[in-house]
């Protein structure tokens, strides 16, 4: 056996209890102060049905015994459809490196995902 260490699995109460930069299957993507939740290829199977098969079955994970809800969090699809009002609240620094940014390849940004 290789020294490769095993992702543990958790469920947790809700999907509002997963806390930032976790994910559980059949919860809805989300942004947080400090990154984002249930970002994972299992989830994005609602919008293209070739993810399903990343999707693991968590009768065998181990039940979180979190409580605490993150008031800091708002939904991806609430937040892409505000962008454009949210957008005009910027200030221009913020606004010239969103551009800068969405500029770039995405090599040069790092998202592994988009390849």
């Amino acid at each position: 056996m290789t020294n490769q260490s095993k992702k543990s699995c958790k469920k947790y109460k809700s999907c509002k209890h997963v806390p930032c930069g976790e994910m559980m299957n059949g919860c809805e993507p989300a942004y947080c102060s400090k990154g984002s939740k249930n970002w994972g290829l299992c989830n994005m199977a609602n919008w293209n049905p070739k993810y399903k098969r990343y999707c693991r079955k968590t009768q065998k994970c181990t039940t979180s015994t979190r409580n605490k809800i993150s008031s800091d969090q708002v939904y991806a699809t609430e937040l892409h459809h505000k962008m454009p009002y949210i957008w005009r609240h910027l200030d221009e620094k913020t606004r010239k490196q969103m551009v800068n940014l969405a500029r770039k390849p995405v090599k040069v940004l790092n998202i592994d995902y988009m390849k």
